[in-house]
């Protein structure tokens, strides 16, 4: 059936509906994970508990590692971008157990998702030299060179990142051609 109020196509489709429910749980439980980690991290002494148990991979200069606040700062930043996106794919995942896979709210959350992973992507690679200069600014430490860190996996994102926009689009003009055949007498 064709929703004119929202432009919406559904499909009954029982199968997909089941995974994108499961899906949801997923996503919904890395949310958790993320916050949860955040918390711990923030907490005195978190990073020190943290290293005794997983390897914090983070690279950053000695002038920072004295100043763990602003390593939580940056990774609380790159967190909530992240939660942002996760929101709205389980906005996504609620469409689609509904039926909805075209409509253009659809559409919209998945872009948003796109977006949120090209934002942590950046802010990855632009928010350790913002510290650093803002550390040189405030004279904090001493700080004599700034840097932009830019790695294989920051392109592979900033890529995939792209392939869920050209999806976006490619169902958005899906939900056009279907609502133009739902028109056609």
């Amino acid at each position: 059936t064709v929703n004119f109020k929202y432009l919406t196509m559904i499909i009954d489709c029982a199968k997909a509906k089941s995974r994108a429910r499961w899906l949801r749980y997923g996503v919904l439980v890395i949310m958790a994970l993320v916050v949860l980690s955040n918390i711990a991290l923030a907490l005195p002494g978190g990073w020190e508990k943290a290293n005794g148990y997983v390897e914090i991979t983070r690279s950053f200069t000695k002038t920072l590692a004295e100043h763990p606040h602003l390593l939580t700062l940056e990774i609380a930043l790159e967190s909530l971008i992240c939660l942002v996106g996760l929101y709205r794919l389980t906005r996504l995942l609620r469409l689609f157990e509904s039926g909805e896979f075209f409509s253009v709210r659809a559409v919209r959350h998945l872009r948003a998702f796109a977006l949120s992973l090209l934002l942590i992507t950046l802010a990855g690679c632009f928010l350790p030299p913002i510290e650093l200069l803002t550390a040189r600014l405030l004279g904090v430490g001493h700080v004599t060179a700034i840097a932009f860190d830019i790695d294989s996996s920051d392109v592979w994102s900033a890529m995939i990142s792209a392939v869920f926009f050209v999806i976006a689009l490619i169902m958005g003009e899906a939900g056009k051609l279907a609502e133009d055949n739902g028109l056609i007498v």
